[in-house]
């Protein structure tokens, strides 16, 4: 089962250590996705938020959208 973060800053922390980092966009809400070892972390909050958290990941090959 996928583990859901409430905090921004605790998901901040995880994007370097995430294997695979998976962007899911709606009309209102977003999800970002973070494959850590062999745990899923959730986080959802609105797209632009979640732009811009995506655009600190430095290796850019490891983000998949949705």
């Amino acid at each position: 089962m996928p583990k859901q973060i409430y905090d921004a800053q605790t998901i901040l922390s995880m994007l370097d250590r995430a294997e695979k980092v998976i962007v899911v966009k709606r009309k209102d809400s977003a999800k970002l996705k973070l494959r850590v070892g062999k745990y899923l972390y959730t986080y959802s909050a609105t797209p632009d938020e979640v732009d811009t958290m995506v655009s600190s990941v430095k290796d850019k090959s490891r983000i998949v959208n949705y």
